[in-house]
């Protein structure tokens, strides 16, 4: 019969599913800003109202310069760190739509099973390291495959992923796990339970839903 391959699934520190991956793909079509001195280190200063700021005044937020680091152990701001795991992430969409396109309607071309096997045996973590070990391979079929990966996940990330809507997705989740979180500590302080019982006769808080992505620092 015709070989199964069993397509791993891409790895990184956030543990983004496959779905969730592809799912991610927006169709807004809007271009990422490339400056020369994107890749410095920088801190991080906003002004923000919080803690005991109050009648309008407010408070200097400052990021510790050496709260990020990259693999180098260098200092990086948190937008370098999310744009390292978006990165990342656009790496594995990009392999999965040159595996989707290797699959065809009635047959899976040789070079499905040859990347299949080469993902098991290096799970994609570090998009870059990976791409650069998968374009020092001697069969010249995955070197091929690599560049075409490359730019696949150049124009995803220029023309088809949907940053307006990543944007505002963290806005939301962040707010509304506040206000959940506001809420519970809220209950808790006055002794009741979510549904009104005694907190004692509560097993707990209530369920949170899951988080499509775990930092991992």
């Amino acid at each position: 019969g015709a070989r199964q391959g069993n397509l791993p699934t891409c790895t990184m520190a956030t543990s983004l599913s496959s779905h969730q991956l592809l799912a991610s793909a927006g169709l807004t079509r809007r271009r990422v800003s490339r400056g020369a001195s994107r890749r410095r280190a920088t801190s991080v200063k906003v002004r923000a109202s919080y803690g005991d700021a109050q009648d309008g005044d407010s408070e200097e937020m400052h990021v510790p310069e050496d709260a990020f680091k990259n693999e180098l152990g260098h200092n990086i701001s948190p937008e370098r760190k999310a744009a390292t795991a978006l990165g990342n992430l656009f790496t594995m969409a990009a392999t999965r739509v040159i595996l989707d396109q290797f699959t065809g309607t009635r047959h899976r071309s040789p070079v499905y099973y040859k990347m299949v096997d080469f993902l098991n045996e290096n799970p994609l973590r570090n998009g870059n390291e990976w791409l650069a070990k998968l374009m020092r391979e001697p069969d010249n079929d995955l070197r091929i495959t690599a560049m075409r990966i490359i730019e696949t996940r150049r124009v995803f990330a220029e023309s088809e992923f949907n940053w307006d809507v990543v944007t505002r997705v963290a806005k939301e989740e962040i707010d509304d796990d506040t206000l959940e979180m506001n809420k519970q500590m809220l209950m808790r302080s006055l002794g009741v339970s979510e549904d009104g019982s005694p907190a004692g006769d509560a097993s707990g808080t209530g369920t949170r839903r899951e988080s499509e992505a775990n930092s991992s620092w």
